[in-house]
């Protein structure tokens, strides 16, 4: 693995496990055993190597997370094969939705790339949700979709922040990831039409049962 990519690897298990605001370059540095001058050579400052994890997660999350729906997938798995790797990107990325508008606000690189790519995941949940509309999984008005759109996303986005908010112990495990999960399946109970709520009730017993497994393997 090249020294760049060691860097932003390495930035990541730092980030998430102290927080991004406990660590410097020097910490980054000293995990790697290299000097900071040769931290430097790849990246400016801390700001810029986060800019450069933002890119990867960026790029992983267009690329994997919102399936197209066509004969081999249904449109109920494929919002949950969605919701899947949304939560999977989020573990693996928590430290930026940890302090997302602070970061935001120190970068303006970052909050540019940061715009783009939600205006691209917007559009690509909204014809997700079209999608299920025209399989008979759910029924909205057209004029909610903005709204519906923008309520899921804001869940993705700030479950982390709420849930370390509303909590004493506020370490994050993969039961807290399935927990987001169950709040987007009661966001779309209401639009679920009749004959798809034995899939959407099946899909919330699945989450439930792996929360709990999640809690027991702690």
């Amino acid at each position: 693995m090249k020294t760049r990519d060691k860097i932003i690897q390495a930035s990541i298990i730092l980030f998430n496990k102290h927080g991004e605001r406990n660590v410097t370059t020097n910490h980054i540095a000293a995990h790697l055993s290299i000097s900071p001058g040769n931290l430097y050579y790849h990246f400016r400052n801390k700001e810029d190597i986060i800019l450069s994890i933002y890119e990867e997660y960026a790029s992983n999350l267009l690329l994997d997370t919102i399936p197209k729906v066509s004969n081999e997938v249904r449109p109920l798995d494929a919002i949950i094969l969605y919701m899947d790797a949304v939560f999977q990107m989020m573990m693996k990325f928590r430290f930026f939705y940890s302090n997302l508008p602070v970061l935001l606000d120190k970068n303006p690189s970052l909050r540019e790339k940061y715009v783009e790519v939600q205006h691209s995941i917007a559009e690509r949940v909204s014809q997700l949700l079209v999608s299920l509309k025209d399989a008979g999984i759910v029924d909205f008005n057209d004029e909610d979709l903005t709204d519906i759109v923008s309520i899921l996303r804001i869940i993705n986005t700030f479950w982390l922040s709420f849930y370390q908010t509303q909590n004493m112990v506020n370490e994050i495990n993969d039961s807290v990831f399935y927990q987001g999960v169950l709040k987007i399946l009661v966001i779309l109970k209401p639009y679920t039409t009749e004959a798809a709520m034995p899939e959407l009730i099946k899909a919330r017993d699945m989450y439930q049962q792996r929360c709990k497994d999640a809690l027991v393997a702690l």
